[in-house]
């Protein structure tokens, strides 16, 4: 009831007009407003959180669309091995909690990526959990300059092995083209399976073996081995394109 998307509409117009404003700050722990934070213009702003492209008004500002997607039996997994954990819940409580906000969550949050720009989509890995498939659906004619892929790869040696593949899709009635990570690439050999994996990628806009470099970087990095690692740093370096494009101007 604390959102107000007309403001944060009006809010992202001014300052994509390089006026500052009063960001106003909702307390989760009171339930009350605590005093607004003065926000001021920037070359690079990031709007995130549950509703960045609910309001059309707001989503009419932004340069890129992002949304994560994670299906209900990732979710869940993911939740329990977190809250179990650290905080002692049960299983039950978990799929409770879940339950208790699934309605705002299918009222307010989940119709924001037929909005997006590009989606990052994790689902079960076809050989089932902990494994996930991870999609990176690119509208077509959006503001993400797509990637594409030459051919279809398969990548064997640690379990469970890894699957990249490309194909086109509907998303929620618009034309997309979807690039998956089925599965882990081989640790052991993480650079070699990088290098074929971006040798066989276009549309990077990145220098040769940068993609490579980035991810090795971050190897201790959780969710480097899957599609996570791999997807997310193919956004960074789109997010760095439409960047340059645009302070080209």
């Amino acid at each position: 009831k604390e959102n107000d998307f007309a403001l944060m509409g009006a809010q992202i117009e001014a300052l994509k007009q390089g006026k500052a404003v009063y960001k106003p700050i909702y307390n989760h722990d009171t339930g009350n407003k605590d005093p607004p934070e003065l926000i001021q213009p920037n070359k690079v702003m990031v709007f995130e959180g549950l509703h960045p492209i609910y309001d059309e008004k707001a989503r009419a500002q932004l340069d890129l669309g992002i949304y994560i997607d994670i299906v209900n039996d990732v979710k869940f997994a993911w939740k329990v091995q977190r809250d179990v954990a650290e905080r002692g819940w049960t299983e039950e409580q978990v799929k409770a909690d879940i339950e208790k906000r699934l309605p705002d969550f299918s009222a307010y949050v989940d119709p924001q990526k037929a909005n997006a720009d590009v989606i990052l989509r994790y689902e079960p890995s076809d050989q089932g959990l902990p494994y996930l498939k991870v999609k990176l659906i690119q509208k077509k004619g959006s503001n993400f300059p797509p990637i594409t892929l030459k051919k279809d790869l398969s990548l064997s040696g640690s379990k469970p092995g890894a699957k990249v593949k490309m194909y086109d899709d509907d998303w929620f009635g618009s034309p997309a083209t979807v690039v998956e990570m089925d599965g882990e690439i081989d640790m052991d050999n993480m650079e070699a399976q990088l290098k074929e994996i971006e040798d066989n990628l276009e549309g990077l806009a990145s220098k040769p073996g940068e993609f490579t470099e980035a991810m090795t970087n971050l190897k201790s990095s959780p969710g480097s081995q899957n599609g996570t690692g791999l997807l997310q740093t193919v956004i960074a370096l789109k997010v760095r394109e439409i960047y340059e494009k645009l302070t080209e101007r």
